[in-house]
């Protein structure tokens, strides 16, 4: 379930946040929507947790 990412006013009356350009908030996991540890290496824009579920069927394996 992916989180909404709109930047209106969602009927609690607060104005709009800016729309960020860069830095953390700016980009997001594509499958839960997570800020946190974006992986982006690849075009992936997965967050570690999705990544390591997926790994193994986007053809990653482990060495060592």
């Amino acid at each position: 379930m992916v989180k909404d990412r709109s930047f209106g006013d969602r009927g609690t009356g607060f104005t709009p946040r800016k729309k960020k350009e860069f830095g953390r908030g700016s980009r997001w996991c594509k499958r839960c929507g997570d800020y946190t540890a974006l992986i982006q290496k690849y075009d992936l824009h997965l967050c570690r947790r999705c990544f390591r579920e997926v790994a193994s069927s986007l053809g990653f394996r482990k060495n060592g």
